[in-house]
């Protein structure tokens, strides 16, 4: 991530590196610390943008090939035979951006999941509680040794 000085938001800071699973040239793959189901990971620049039209065509296609490496992997480990997942995205002031760098969601989704009926995945991410610190880890080493992570 950026280096020097004070880091923007989390995800310049060293603090990241301890969810990371996946690196690709200009991006890094993370398992959210509040996952609002099971899998659910970001995939975020390297680079401190806030908006997709910052990125460059190679950040952009790097992303792409981040989000099309580890996407199959988590669905293998967190989805069902449906391979049903959500990619977001929320930019801007009133997209309810709650980390001020850009930032994509994979949400693994199932048939019978809480989000079918009346609450909106979306509605939740900001409201899902931390996992604790053992099962964070847990759920990064498994995605790691998937991904034949050597760091």
């Amino acid at each position: 991530m950026e280096s020097g000085g004070k880091a923007p938001d989390v995800f310049c800071s060293e603090s990241i590196s301890k969810g990371v699973f996946y690196k690709g040239r200009h991006s890094i793959a993370v398992v959210d610390i509040a996952p609002v189901m099971p899998g659910h990971t970001l995939v975020i620049p390297t680079r401190h943008v806030l908006d997709i039209t910052e990125l460059s065509a190679e950040e952009m296609g790097d992303i792409h090939l981040t989000l099309k490496k580890v996407t199959p992997i988590v669905l293998r480990i967190y989805g069902d035979s449906s391979m049903s997942y959500d990619i977001t995205s929320q930019i801007g002031e009133y997209s309810g951006m709650s980390v001020r760098h850009l930032h994509i969601h994979i949400i693994p989704r199932k048939k019978d999941d809480k989000y079918q009926s009346k609450q909106s995945v979306y509605d939740a991410i900001e409201h899902v509680e931390r996992l604790p610190e053992k099962e964070y880890s847990r759920r990064v080493d498994l995605l790691r040794k998937e991904l034949k992570w050597s760091e």
